[in-house]
């Protein structure tokens, strides 16, 4: 189970809140945590699955977000899953979560804090650290492949364990559950303090989990790309005979140089660039052997309980309109999924589902028909024109027992019919 720290306070209104006064209080606490310093990755205001304002903060890509809500009758909650950040995060949190407090004139009642660790309570800092390396211990006990990845991850890297700060062997999992101590170095955020440490090993988590490895595509991507380029700075700038990710470095500025949309706002430092190559050494790895996730596919969990896998470097984004796209300058992955039952009532089978989207495709040349695992499917592949551009577009349909999946694959050139193939096969229904 995660480390859960939840709060409650209370605001004393002297009525009840309306909707538009619970979302003006959330937004000046949102401008309020974003004032606090670049610990803060994000504030924003957003609505949750019940249309009610929430606030969500990111301090480390490690851990969700932390929700802030306020309740009509004024009360305040915060939730915030620290692991697997790190106990420097959960006692970070705390000191700022009293702050807040402090400037909007409320108190956190020790009586409605539930704290796993005790730290809120006690501010023990030796008992929270060792509960955070108790819950590390249990998970390598229990087996686990990827222990602080979120479990649909789809990460395909061959490491035996993923971890947030890259693979480790079995055998390090065996260790850290037979001696806890040993788990110290997985968590990227074990002293408060925003030191060296904490600006390396954020950026870290980020280049391993987050980073395409290609210049940005989205305002979103160029602002990963420059928080990731300020923390290795502030990294470099505390400590510059700290041990960093020197190749990757080079590689994000090469990626920051080459947006031509103007996502990112890091300037071009090529006496930073000189430095680096300094520490860089005659004989860099080759690309695969260096931090990333994301060099290599990933298996992308879809609705209606599809997924489907792509390269890493794809940008994806669920679309207003319940379409899902993957996409990079030259390649298109497009999906929807499509839910059926009979005139009776009755869930049709995975070849009347196909039959049904068969009827949909496009012309084009037919390519080998799916069976496999339950699905059936078929697809055709044929030039397009898109925008005044000539592409290559692979439409095929899949069929599960009551479900359909539309799936096209556009591709700029002739020769990437393959991968196209490839993608569409990879499909597959839970």
């Amino acid at each position: 189970m995660p480390i859960v720290l939840t709060l409650t306070g209370h605001l004393n209104p002297p009525e009840r809140l309306a909707r538009d006064e619970v979302r003006d209080w959330l937004s000046r606490a949102a401008v309020w945590f974003e004032g606090v310093g670049d610990v803060v990755l994000d504030a924003r205001v957003v609505r949750d699955g019940e249309d009610r304002p929430v606030l969500l903060v990111l301090l480390h890509p490690a851990a969700p977000a932390a929700e802030v809500r306020l309740g009509a009758g004024g009360k305040v909650r915060v939730t915030a899953v620290t692991t697997p950040a790190g106990p420097g995060y959960h006692i970070h949190l705390c000191g700022l979560l009293r702050r807040l407090a402090a400037e909007f004139h409320f108190a956190w009642p020790l009586d409605d804090c539930t704290d796993p660790t005790n730290y809120f309570q006690s501010r023990d800092r030796e008992r929270c650290e060792q509960a955070f390396l108790r819950w590390l211990a249990d998970a390598c006990a229990a087996g686990a492949t990827s222990p602080g990845l979120p479990p649909n991850h789809g990460y395909s890297h061959p490491g035996e364990v993923l971890t947030p700060l890259g693979p480790r062997t079995r055998a390090w999992r065996d260790q850290v559950a037979a001696a806890p101590a040993r788990g110290r170095e997985f968590f990227p955020w074990w002293a408060p303090d925003l030191d060296p440490a904490f600006y390396r090993d954020r950026a870290l988590v980020r280049l391993w989990c987050d980073f395409p490895w290609r210049p940005p595509l989205s305002e979103e991507e160029g602002e990963l790309a420059d928080q990731i380029a300020n923390d290795l700075a502030s990294a470099f700038k505390l400590d510059p005979g700290a041990e960093l990710p020197w190749a990757e470095w080079l590689e994000l500025l090469t990626a920051i140089r080459g947006d031509e949309d103007g996502y990112c706002v890091t300037p071009d430092d090529a006496g930073l660039s000189i430095e680096l190559w300094k520490h860089l050494g005659p004989l860099p790895a080759p690309a695969k052997e260096r931090i990333g996730y994301r060099r290599y596919a990933v298996r992308v969990q879809l609705d209606g309980g599809w997924s489907v896998e792509v390269p890493g470097e794809l940008l994806r984004e669920r679309n207003d309109d319940r379409t899902w796209t993957a996409w990079d300058g030259t390649r298109t992955v497009w999906f929807q999924a499509l839910r059926f039952t009979k005139k009776d009532g009755a869930q049709p089978t995975a070849a009347e589902t196909a039959e049904v989207g068969r009827k949909s495709l496009p012309e084009g040349e037919p390519l080998p028909p799916l069976d496999r695992d339950g699905l059936r499917g078929e697809a055709v592949f044929g030039v397009v024109e898109e925008d005044g551009r000539r592409l290559w577009r692979l439409s095929g349909v899949t069929g599960a027992p009551g479900e359909l999946a539309v799936c096209n694959v556009y591709v700029g050139s002739e020769t990437d019919r393959d991968w196209a193939v490839h993608t569409w096969l990879s499909l597959r229904h839970a």
